[in-house]
């Protein structure tokens, strides 16, 4: 029985599909629906490329096949041609991951990365496509044009972020605050790699690069920076506190020497201080007694000031509730008692 209609039966998982039958008969029509395109092939000859609409075949109507069908029909038999169908809407579907490894410069280890993303893209030129990446097959799907663009785009990943590191821009822990410039650099790189098999690869992103945590390597690299960070701190605790420690074993000293009966020479000296030491300590242990006592002195004899003017205030208070002195004289004493503090 002839075929009388031509169209794309395919899922919408299908980018390219291939109607599966090759003979065509005149007066079948080939319908190509919108966003969408035909190509005729034979004898892996591309013939011609419909456009969305019906196309009737018959002599001299289909542009490419007339030649086909004037040899053909002379002996009865029908025009053997493949017709491909192929689709031109902009995919936003093409998710990727990957795990690549990189020579950290700065640490000299090489960790594993795990990177993953998104890119969208249509096709431009239906029959490069075609010819280049299907081969015999039937159709391509949307996960099978992934998996045979994955190991392109890994290519290029690696190479951009082994630039960046080898740069000294970022290394493992900062590398992750350059997806930006990672992705247009990526997709820059592939733009024309993708345009040699017919595709448009209008967009592209890295949504996340970071380190593999369960990486052995990676975990010696956080371990030493810890204890890196660990000594650094306790550096600067003993650079702040300078003198502390001396001083503190100082007052020990003079402790012991006036709980010992011989005194704090005795002590000294049969500590095997020495006489250096004993008048370095003697001298620094003045100089803070004496310090001390300045600062009690003074705190006590502010103490006793701001008790004696809080009494006067009072007395005064009371005087002028009294009615023994006005609000004038009141006033005059209240800002002497301020002045005086």
């Amino acid at each position: 029985m002839p075929i009388t209609k031509i169209e794309n039966d395919s899922t919408t998982d299908y980018i390219l599909w291939k109607f599966p039958d090759k003979n065509i008969s005149i007066g079948s029509q080939i319908i190509v629906h919108e966003n969408e395109e035909a190509l005729l092939f034979e004898n892996g000859q591309l013939l011609t490329i419909l456009k969305p609409g019906r196309h009737l075949v018959e002599s001299g109507n289909i542009p490419g096949i007339e030649s086909l069908i004037s040899s053909s029909f002379k002996n009865g038999n029908p025009i053997l041609v493949e017709i491909w169908f192929a689709s031109k809407v902009a995919s936003f579907d093409y998710k990727w991951g990957t795990r690549v490894q990189i020579r950290d410069n700065t640490y000299g280890l090489i960790v594993p990365l795990m990177s993953f993303g998104s890119y969208a893209l249509r096709i431009e030129d239906s029959a490069s496509l075609i010819i280049q990446l299907v081969g015999k097959n039937e159709h391509l799907s949307k996960l099978e044009l992934k998996q045979k663009l994955m190991p392109l785009l890994v290519r290029t990943l690696k190479q951009h972020i082994a630039n960046l590191i080898v740069k000294g821009k970022a290394d493992i822990f900062t590398i992750s605050t350059e997806l930006e410039t990672i992705s247009k650099k990526v997709q820059e790189s592939i733009i024309d790699e993708f345009a040699r098999f017919g595709i448009d690869l209008f967009d592209f992103y890295i949504e996340g690069l970071d380190v593999d945590e369960k990486d052995e390597e990676y975990k010696k690299i956080k371990s030493s920076l810890g204890d890196a960070a660990s000594l650094k701190l306790r550096a600067s605790a003993a650079k702040e506190s300078e003198g502390f420690y001396q001083t503190e074993r100082s007052f020990d000293a003079l402790q012991s020497a006036a709980e010992n009966e011989g005194g704090l020479p005795g002590t000294l000296l049969s500590g095997g201080l020495g006489v250096g030491l004993g008048m370095n300590t003697g001298q620094q242990m003045a100089n803070i007694i004496n310090t001390n006592a300045n600062q009690q002195n003074s705190q006590q004899s502010k103490e006793t000031l701001s008790n004696d003017i809080e009494d006067k205030f009072r007395k005064l208070k009371k005087l002028y509730e009294s009615g023994f002195i006005n609000d004038k004289e009141y006033e005059q004493k209240k800002n002497e008692l301020l002045n005086s503090l």
